[in-house]
């Protein structure tokens, strides 16, 4: 570590960076374990917090935990060090996701992030309101196809027509969710009406959107009755784009790789330019976003 030394305040800051990652239903399915020795932060699955019936293959929450890994790395880059990742680093432990460590670098400098990252994990929160019609600039689609791509993906902006299929798969995906029951009644239990009633997982009612009142536009209903929280739906516009994501490389070993380049996507450029929500189904497999209103996001807002 040539000299250097990981003080508390520094360790649960680049902790408390790591869980402000999305994650599916809110359910923050991760450990954290820190290897004095090595300085090293060893990522574990939480099982207890996975779902059954919504996600049985666990890729969500190997989606959620790469996510959680992103942040990490940026977090532990803007404090100076030179974070060192290995997936799956046990074979023979398959719950150890990732290991994290920490290197004292010989020069401060950009791990390959922008440095004004870090200060957007605190600002980023998941929007499930209607869309606008306004378009995502082309400088920004460059930025975000070449976020992507340091994380090693391909970001892709389809046709119209390609949306309109897209918007299709994702529709009858979510049109199964709600038929099945067991999965409906899995969703639910992880709502509730106050934010301190689950030890800040699963999701408050509140945080629920509309859904689209012309059904263009697939909502996921976390309550499987069309009227989360009963809001009554309102109007979409119609989607201009609907950005996919696929890792650049094959035989990705879990969920955790593609995870990270989705997470930079989300708030890079900062989130005053452009948000993407995104949408995931066991039933399509896919992974896709839409393209929604600049809306100024503030600090401290409860990131479900």
């Amino acid at each position: 570590m040539n000299g250097a030394s990981l003080d508390a305040t520094t360790l649960e800051t680049c902790l408390s960076a790591a869980v402000a990652a999305p994650s599916f239903f809110n359910t923050q399915p991760w450990r954290y374990r820190l290897d004095p020795g090595t300085v090293t932060l060893e990522v574990r699955a939480a099982p207890e917090r996975g779902l059954r019936h919504a996600d049985p293959a666990g890729r969500a929450l190997h989606v959620s935990v790469g996510a959680a890994v992103f942040n990490l790395r940026v977090a532990v880059g803007h404090f100076g060090w030179s974070p060192v990742v290995r997936l799956l680093p046990s074979p023979d432990d398959p719950g150890l996701l990732a290991a994290v460590r920490l290197m004292a670098p010989a020069h401060r400098k950009a791990f390959g992030h922008r440095p004004d990252l870090y200060a957007e994990i605190w600002r980023r929160h998941s929007s499930r309101m209607p869309f606008s019609g306004r378009p995502v600039s082309s400088t920004a689609r460059v930025e975000l196809a070449e976020a992507a791509h340091t994380e090693g993906a391909l970001l892709t902006f389809p046709d119209p027509p390609e949306t309109v299929r897209l918007l299709r798969v994702t529709a009858d995906a979510e049109q199964r969710n709600r038929a099945d029951t067991d999965r409906s009644s899995e969703s639910r239990r992880w709502l509730h009406s106050d934010v301190g009633a689950s030890a800040g997982v699963g999701l408050p009612d509140r945080v629920l959107g509309p859904q689209d009142a012309r059904e263009r536009i697939p909502m996921r209903d976390f309550t499987a009755q069309g009227t989360p929280n009963g809001c009554p739906p309102r109007t979409s516009r119609p989607l201009r784009s609907s950005p996919c994501s696929r890792p650049n490389t094959t035989g990705a070993p879990t969920g955790c790789a593609p995870a990270r380049h989705w997470n930079t996507c989300c708030w890079w450029p900062p989130p005053t330019v452009c948000a993407l929500p995104c949408c995931t189904s066991r039933w399509s497999g896919s992974t896709c976003g839409a393209t929604s209103a600049p809306r100024p996001i503030t600090p401290g807002t409860r990131r479900c």
